[in-house]
């Protein structure tokens, strides 16, 4: 926006995110009113990606850095006692009712993998905007009723297209546990090679009773990680004589694509390979 003659007027919040879908949520919700910082890089890996100088230089002067939370940042606590006093730590998950990998006491912290979390994450960030700057809370809160409505069109059209799929073809087998959110939300079971973090491995005899198991329930596919190496899955789908389809699981895609691509790419990919 031009104010006078040629002198534009600066955003009135600078956010730093640790996440392409919390910078998404942020542009979304802030407008103009904020300028959002990418601090993680274009095609990185979430669970390799650690912020270095350049990352911390660039947030050095933010109001507010956005993380993902419930532990998938494991450098965050260094990294806030390198941020200045007054800026303020919000991690997005924190609201966020955890879900337990299945027969375990660990929590899945891939919240984002559902329409509806992303929804309760962009109330607390509505929440913290409006403290910062209560001048704009009421442009801000039109904007997370319009950012929130997109999601529950998300949800919606997610439930129509899994309708088709029967019960007994809910089985929803990936790389690593990324999708307890979303399979709780939508009524699969969820089944992982490897735990929670892709680069672990099952062992020979873990893997043996796996295949045992995905052959007696019938499993129809395997799914795939966008970006990770499919080696292991792709033995694992040839044993079984299924398929492989890929998916999104921590939000991050070549050339990024938005929330609403990244979700419905997985909608249409899983209900393909199961109805």
């Amino acid at each position: 926006m031009l104010i006078g003659l040629g002198v534009t007027q600066a955003a009135e919040l600078k956010i730093a995110s640790l996440h392409p879908l919390l910078s998404e949520m942020a542009k979304s919700i802030g407008g103009e009113a904020v300028e959002v910082v990418d601090l993680f890089p274009a095609n990185g890996d979430l669970h390799t990606f650690a912020p270095g100088s350049k990352q911390i230089a660039a947030a050095a002067d933010a109001d507010m850095l956005l993380a993902c939370g419930k532990g998938i940042e494991p450098y965050l606590a260094e990294l806030t006692e390198s941020m200045p006093a007054d800026t303020v730590i919000v991690g997005l998950g924190r609201d966020i009712p955890n879900v337990y990998l299945p027969n375990s006491h660990r929590t899945d912290p891939h919240w984002w993998n559902t329409p509806e979390n992303m929804k309760r994450a962009s109330r607390t960030l509505l929440a913290e905007m409006n403290r910062l700057h209560p001048e704009k809370q009421a442009e801000f809160t039109a904007r997370q009723k319009k950012y929130a409505a997109g999601m529950d069109t998300l949800t919606r059209k997610a439930r129509l297209a899994f309708s088709r799929i029967p019960q007994n073809r809910r089985y929803l087998v990936t790389g690593h546990a990324a999708m307890c959110h979303f399979c709780e939300e939508f009524g699969f079971t969820p089944i992982t090679i490897h735990g929670i973090s892709k680069e672990s491995e099952g062992d020979t005899a873990t893997l043996a009773s796996l295949l045992s198991e995905l052959r007696a329930k019938g499993v129809r596919c395997i799914f795939t990680e966008v970006g990770a190496s499919p080696k292991i899955l792709e033995v694992i789908a040839e044993q079984l004589g299924v398929p492989t389809a890929p998916l999104v699981l921590d939000g991050v895609f070549p050339g990024q694509q938005s929330y609403e691509q990244l979700f419905m790419h997985n909608v249409k990919t899983i209900s393909e390979n199961l109805k």
